[in-house]
């Protein structure tokens, strides 16, 4: 393995960490989460604050199952990155491409179409950290 292949391929271990380290953060700390996502999307309306008791718990409910799947989709990165995308096998490269491809078309467009620009945004900025490297390793994997 090359230099520079085993510099992307662990910039893509420590982004997927990161997944990891965000959805775990979302199970096991949902009110400090609440506070960074009302921050992102609410600042200037204030409309997280009228949130009653039963909604704000719904919401803590659905940052856990967010969580608990960005973790569970991460490991499973994680697996193709030591395993086959380790080995070279060109379909480690297109299933981690074709699933960050996917997450961030279907998650971007929900949160445009629903009005929160803001988590396209923030979206676009977990698709770069994936997209460097895995541009730069395409041509490891097409020889």
């Amino acid at each position: 393995m090359n230099l520079w292949f085993r510099f992307w391929w662990y910039w893509l271990i420590i982004a997927t960490c990161g997944v990891t380290i965000f959805g775990i953060s979302l199970v096991i700390l949902p009110d400090f989460m609440q506070l960074f996502f009302n921050a992102m999307f609410f600042s200037p309306l204030q409309a997280h604050t009228t949130f009653s008791n039963i909604a704000h718990s719904y919401i803590k409910f659905l940052y856990g199952v967010l969580g608990a799947v960005m973790v569970g989709w991460s490991v499973t990165l994680l697996f193709i990155l030591v395993g086959p995308f380790h080995r070279g096998q060109r379909e480690a490269w297109y299933a981690m491409t074709v699933s960050v491809l996917v997450w961030f078309m279907l998650d971007s467009s929900l949160s445009i179409s629903t009005g929160f620009w803001q988590n396209a945004v923030f979206n676009t900025i977990f698709l770069v950290f994936f997209a460097i490297p895995l541009t730069a390793t395409y041509m490891y994997f097409t020889k």
